[in-house]
């Protein structure tokens, strides 16, 4: 003969008011919480991160990069690496479970490819990425960011300094696939250059070149954000 020693309250606990309100409060609050992780229209991510030489000590700078935008990332959305230096190489799509999932790499700060020969060309980028970009919108047509990380754009042996006639009309070709373009630069000339040049066309932000931590992510994260927010309204839109 088996005893029940459960107790008449334990038997009854769901015919408490106060245990059920309690219950369906906190199931609504964790249903409030994960929805909107869920709910937003996916976009792609495209990250481009100068791997120069000049850029070697970019360590930080590209580690937080990597961080805010993982920060951002919600289940659903895609990330595209595309490391740089004399010619741009574009790693595999990364399809996002949460902002955990590029943890690992984000970790990995030092340049990931090296120059094979002098120069920074902003060209090759772009052809890159509006390929790139073109190639992924044939399966995915969710809108995207090109977010761009560059200490300087420097034309490679026997070119020219920056033809900003073909930049511009790489920059509206890859904007009409619904991508927004943010450039993460430092103060001074190419920034300049960037901001007159692309008025209207992209966004252009001042980066902290130095080594504190939150002085690198206080410059960087405003831009992030913003790149971020408006892909999510341009998703919406496109509903």
């Amino acid at each position: 003969m088996m005893i029940d020693f459960t107790t008449e309250t334990e038997k009854v606990w769901y015919k408490s008011p106060a245990i059920v309100a309690a219950v369906g409060a906190s199931s609504i609050a964790l249903l409030a919480f994960i929805y909107p992780e869920f709910a937003a229209q996916p976009i792609v991510h495209y990250r481009a991160d100068d791997n120069s030489l000049s850029a070697d000590r970019y360590n930080l700078q590209r580690q937080t990069h990597c961080q805010l935008s993982s920060q951002h990332y919600k289940p659903g959305d895609t990330a595209v690496s595309i490391p740089f230096a004399d010619r741009p190489v574009v790693t595999q799509p990364v399809s996002i479970f949460n902002s955990l999932t590029l943890m690992g790499e984000c970790q990995k700060n030092a340049r990931s490819i090296t120059n094979h020969q002098p120069g920074t060309p902003l060209i090759p980028l772009l052809e890159r990425a509006k390929l790139a970009i073109q190639q992924q919108h044939q399966t995915n047509k969710n809108p995207a960011i090109l977010t761009i990380l560059a200490n300087a754009f420097e034309p490679r042996q026997g070119e020219r300094a920056i033809d900003f006639s073909r930049v511009k009309a790489l920059v509206d070709d890859i904007e009409k696939q619904g991508v927004v373009i943010f450039f993460i630069v430092p103060s001074g000339q190419l920034y300049e250059n960037l901001t007159d040049e692309l008025s209207g066309k992209a966004s252009v932000c001042v980066l902290d070149e130095g080594q504190d931590e939150n002085s690198v992510r206080r410059s960087m994260t405003p831009c992030i954000d913003a790149a971020f927010n408006r892909a999510r309204k341009l998703a919406t839109k496109s509903n």
